[in-house]
């Protein structure tokens, strides 16, 4: 049997909102979920205090107050809120301020219907969600010497070794070693073309673009 969940969706454009519920209901999940919305952060915050949701799924850019200090306030009355960030962009400063106030997870609005149920999924059952392109924000941005970036920093890895395939994580940890095509070819017995056609991949998934980059962020992503 399904489980109920209670979602509320704070979005100022009708048409994102009806798109995300769209992609919910039709999504397959082991929960049933129950959609209400609200168009602006006033609402957002007025509707999550009058009512119990499993999850608040927040637009940043909101006219009135932000998504940042929409989740602010609901959780400042209700900590254990589930919000699950959402956004057209993925600039540091954004994300930043949203995970600073306590939301559980950020995506981008070019979500796919699969990773948005994934998200909601996800941060239901106690985890933090990122998509790929936060997580790399994240692992490339912020002070790395912060207990609370280094938090996000794992959750950040957690969701990119997701995406990789065993031999492609192999991979990313001897480019971070400096090692050349043919030295990762002969350590991994493959041929150099595999080892090109790995790297290609890796740069599509990670979203990167040359080796210089690549090499930078297998060393921020396998370090202590």
């Amino acid at each position: 049997m399904k489980r109920d969940v209670r979602i509320l969706i704070v979005d100022d454009h009708k048409m994102v909102r009806d798109g995300i519920r769209s992609m919910i209901e039709f999504q397959d999940s082991k929960f049933k979920f129950f959609i209400n919305e609200a168009s602006d952060g006033e609402e957002g915050v007025e509707t999550a205090k009058n009512n119990p949701y499993d999850i608040i799924i927040m637009d940043y850019q909101l006219p009135g107050i932000d998504g940042a200090e929409s989740a602010r306030l609901i959780l400042e009355k209700n900590p254990d809120a589930k919000i699950l960030a959402l956004s057209n962009y993925n600039e540091y400063m954004y994300i930043d301020r949203m995970i600073k106030v306590g939301v559980k997870g950020f995506v981008l609005k070019n979500v796919t219907p699969e990773e948005l149920i994934k998200a909601i999924e996800t941060i239901l059952n106690g985890s933090n969600y990122f998509s790929n392109d936060v997580a790399i924000k994240l692992l490339n941005f912020g002070n790395t010497n912060n207990d609370s970036f280094r938090s996000r920093l794992r959750s950040s890895k957690t969701k990119i070794y997701s995406d990789l395939s065993n031999r492609e994580t192999e991979v990313l940890k001897l480019v971070g070693e400096a090692k050349s095509n043919d030295e990762i070819a002969e350590q991994l017995s493959i041929s150099k073309r595999t080892v090109e056609s790995h790297k290609q991949n890796l740069l599509r998934k990670i979203g990167v673009k040359n080796t210089t980059e690549l090499i930078k962020f297998a060393v921020e992503m396998f370090q202590d």
